[in-house]
């Protein structure tokens, strides 16, 4: 009998900008967060939180869930080391709205 208590996980998209370096380092190299492009095989692009594991001069393996709360739904894939930052300074910030002044 099947089991109803977890609903079915759609199948897994495949990540069209990833790309395995020539040379592969064989060890897990750390675990430094990331933020990393991923685009889609429908042409998506997303920008997502992940990990990055292993690496080389020009392309770096990375860990992300697919669903946050599933550690078995991680994936692993190779990006070209432009896909992956540390940090981002170039997104919109929200519009700030300066503070109602309070007649004295």
């Amino acid at each position: 009998m099947p089991d109803r208590s977890t609903p079915p996980r759609p199948p897994a998209r495949d990540v069209a900008n990833s790309e395995v370096p020539d040379g592969i380092p064989t060890r897990p190299q750390g675990d430094v967060a990331v933020v990393v492009r991923l685009v889609w095989s429908d042409g998506t692009e997303e920008w997502r939180a992940a990990r990055a594991i292993r690496w080389t001069r020009t392309h770096v393996m990375v860990a992300w869930r697919e669903h946050d709360h599933d550690p078995r739904s991680e994936r692993h894939t190779w990006l070209r080391a432009g896909d992956v930052a540390r940090s981002v300074s170039w997104f919109v910030p929200p519009e700030r709205v300066p503070p109602e002044r309070t007649p004295a």
